[in-house]
């Protein structure tokens, strides 16, 4: 072995397997992490493992090993223990005339070969193998024994179930749990992993948590949002199926200490799932979690979001037009993907190049090129977004903003002419906005570039087959809730695994800037007052959409006091504490104002005549509105001329800016203006410029 001719890379080379630009950039990552040229090939899918193996096997002059072809017998497991097999990806293979045939993915590993020979007393020899030939070898052989037998023998078996691995061209290569393991069943650790995901899905399952615990492993499936645990398995087969996950997600089976990340497709009965797997260490062994993604329910449309009414208007406008940035907003879990992808399949078409950036990419839209975020090869969103803008597009997507960065970038290219939409992770659509100013992006940028922002989450839904009628709960009698009109739950039944709830629905609250908003945002403002300017102009709140919900037999009064801050229904603190005298207002005026104050909270009172200061003395105002200056400045001057009414600040109405009355005004002590037609954004600015001072 030692005599050979040609480098690895020389042979992949002369091949026309890679290049020698793909090796230079090899090396210089091997310089970095002290990886196998080969790994770090297939890493970058430049190679394919069997590519690698294959001019290993050359260079060496080595057989390479045919799976499908060898026999193996048990009594050779003892002359290589399970953990050096896994940790260094080699397995016994054949034991004649005192030579032991090794199945190797690295022949250089003289140190283990030497080990394995001074351990037995035999000679070897090596055959090479991709290792993930040896990982499957190891799982099946070394993973089945009577005891595991004993304790997985009522599992069911499941047919017509498969993984599926992807080749880097795509094409999807079968491999079936009984195609694994020659000679024998299938191990009862496959079974076992098969059985959860498999379970999962009939469930409705999105994800899929395996937890060990100190003298257990836990299993829990996230069904409708909620976690539920199902059931427990034995400590000591925690180790097994820790393999097992890790081999058909691609993962190194020899790291235990760090977080791994790997994909994998399962095919059951025809229909395709989309497995993201994640694993973690912890103290008391490493966690999994498994996400579930089901190509064959497709993707849903804009209109079946359940978006409502004006909400839903705004945000058909939004997608409509040619250029500026909506941003999606939610929690973790709040269907934010799904809203994204829904609006990207709306827009595709033949005419525009929509180009999305993700981490991870979820589900393939035809017609639509997807980049997936890679930090180990330097692609992250920043990066990735630089070079889609050389790329002619049309529509962008950025899967997430986290950094001044990414947002910057996507905020220019929503200046100048580009539709963008992306995600933050705030608990409102307001937020969003202060989330952008407190990163760094200057308020002018977010008023050229922001169209709106749409928050949302999602609430269980009532099951269909159990719903009942319902007395409404008595967290919400006497409170400060909204009245109901009808209230329902569900009682619980088969279909719902009896927990009255059957799928989730999205509850939403969408914001546009608007020219009002934008000066908000310009007046560096706080969060409360950018809510009473987005309130005036309509804004429907999370908590109102989601009560919408409840009254229309959606969901329950439980899931939306769980799930949504009430917060946005009373409005913010202090808001009941501002009482508002109306003096000798006229009708159409007062009734404007007190539609709009009384609607945020304010108690809005009204009196008339020639007194002013009688009606002050006896409600006890904190702000004051007249109608005009000039009529009112008798009752002015009694008004400030007397110790209760000296400091209440007075608003006054009039139909236009004039000098005169202004200065009239502001003897009396009139703190500002209201300019007839009066309009509810004026009041706004009223209230966060005055009401909170």
């Amino acid at each position: 072995m030692k005599n050979h001719k040609k480098k690895l890379s020389v042979i992949l080379i002369e091949q026309g397997v890679v290049t020698r630009e793909q090796v230079r950039t090899a090396l210089v990552l091997q310089r970095t992490n002290g990886k196998r040229l080969g790994k770090i090939l297939i890493e970058l899918s430049h190679a394919t493992e069997e590519q690698i193996a294959a001019a290993l096997a050359k260079q060496f002059n080595l057989p390479m090993v045919n799976w499908e072809t060898v026999s193996i017998k048990k009594d050779l497991f003892s002359l290589v223990p399970r953990e050096v097999a896994e940790k260094k990806l080699v397995f016994p293979l054949e034991l004649q005339d005192n030579v032991l045939l090794l199945a190797m993915a690295d022949p250089l590993d003289l140190g283990s070969i030497d080990y394995i020979a001074f351990r037995n007393g035999l000679r070897t020899k090596v055959a090479v193998s991709t290792e993930t030939g040896i990982l499957m070898a190891i799982e099946g052989y070394y993973g089945s024994s009577g005891v595991l037998d004993n304790i997985l023998k009522d599992i069911p078996s499941y047919e017509n179930v498969e993984f599926v691995k992807e080749n880097p061209a795509g094409d999807l290569e079968e491999t079936s749990p009984e195609s694994l393991i020659k000679l024998s069943e299938a191990p009862p650790v496959v079974k076992l992993v098969t059985t959860v995901l498999v379970d999962a899905l009939k469930c409705r399952a999105s994800d899929v948590h395996i937890e060990p615990r100190d003298n257990y492993v836990q299993v829990r499936y996230r069904i409708d949002g909620e976690l539920r645990d199902i059931y427990k398995y034995p400590k000591a087969l925690h180790a097994p199926v820790t393999s097992r996950v890790k081999i058909i997600s691609h993962m190194d089976i020899t790291i235990r200490m760090r977080p791994q990340d790997g994909r994998s497709t399962l095919r059951v009965e025809g229909k395709e799932i989309d497995l993201r797997i994640s694993t973690l260490p912890s103290v008391t062994g490493e966690t999994i979690v498994i996400r579930l993604l089901d190509r064959s329910t497709g993707l849903l449309s804009v209109s079946s979001l359940g978006v409502r009414e004006r909400a839903f208007s705004l945000l058909t406008d939004f997608i409509s037009r040619p250029q500026g940035m909506i941003l999606i907003t939610g929690p973790t879990g709040s269907g934010k993907t799904t809203t994204l992808y829904a609006i990207l399949q709306q827009l595709r078409s033949e005419t525009d190049n929509i180009i999305s950036i993700e981490n991870p990419v979820e589900y393939r839209i035809p017609g639509i090129t997807q980049v997936q975020v890679d930090t180990a090869t330097g692609l992250t969103f920043p990066s990735a977004l630089r070079s889609i803008l050389r790329q002619d597009p049309d529509i962008i997507m950025v899967g997430e903003i986290r950094d001044l960065e990414t947002a910057e970038i996507a905020l220019r290219a929503a200046v100048t002419g580009h539709l963008v939409f992306s995600t933050v992770h705030t608990n409102d659509s307001v937020s969003s906005i202060t989330r952008l100013l407190d990163i760094g992006i200057p308020g002018y940028l977010i008023n050229a570039g922001v169209t709106g922002v749409l928050a949302q989450r999602l609430v269980r839904r009532i099951c269909p087959n159990c719903k009942e009628e319902a007395e409404p709960p008595e967290a919400v009698l006497g409170l400060d809730y909204p009245p109901l009109k009808a209230c329902f739950k569900g009682v619980g039944c088969p279909a719902c695994q009896y927990t009255g709830y059957k799928g989730q629905i999205g509850v939403f609250e969408i914001l546009e800037l608007s020219p009002d908003l934008r000066e908000a945002v310009s007046s560096f403002v706080t969060e409360d007052i950018l809510w009473d300017v987005a309130k005036a102009n309509g804004t429907t709140t999370l908590f109102e959409d989601a009560w919408e919900k409840v009254n229309h037999g959606d969901t329950t009064v439980q899931e939306v006091i769980a799930k949504i801050h009430r917060k946005s229904f009373r409005g913010p603190a202090n808001k009941h504490k501002t009482k508002l005298l109306l003096f000798n207002v006229a009708e159409k005026d007062s009734a404007l104002i007190k539609s709009v104050l009384g609607a945020q909270g304010y108690p809005v009172l009204s009196a008339s005549g020639e007194d002013l200061l009688g009606p002050v003395k006896k409600y006890h105002p904190d702000l004051i509105i007249v109608d005009g200056v000039q009529d009112e400045s008798g009752s002015l001057k009694t008004l400030r001329n007397d110790v209760q009414g000296a400091l209440t600040p007075v608003f006054a109405i009039t139909d236009a800016a004039d000098p005169q009355t202004e200065s009239t005004g502001f003897e009396m002590e009139v703190k500002d203006y209201l300019y007839r037609p009066i309009t509810p954004q004026k009041l706004a600015y009223m209230l966060y410029h005055d009401l909170k001072k």
